[in-house]
């Protein structure tokens, strides 16, 4: 089940500091899995190593550049 990690072990565990962690250039071994809600937008601004710092990628760039695992629905019903 997906979680948040905890804000002090970010930067050691994915290798950027909290609010600029980004879904590339990062540690070695962290899988990094997409939303399906990405796929209704034609382009997203990731984070970039720093908490000001960001690219705009169409989501096939994003999809290529973070070397994702795959994608899930992280989305939550509400009843």
């Amino acid at each position: 089940k997906a979680k948040m990690i905890k804000l002090e072990e970010c930067e050691q565990i994915i290798g950027h500091a909290p609010g600029g962690v980004c879904p590339f250039g990062i540690n070695e071994g962290v899988k990094v899995y997409l939303d399906e809600s990405l796929k209704s937008m034609d382009s997203v601004l990731p984070a970039c190593g720093t908490s000001d710092t960001g690219i705009e990628l169409t989501i096939p760039e994003l999809e290529k550049s973070s070397c994702c695992t795959g994608w899930v629905d992280i989305t939550k019903t509400l009843d």
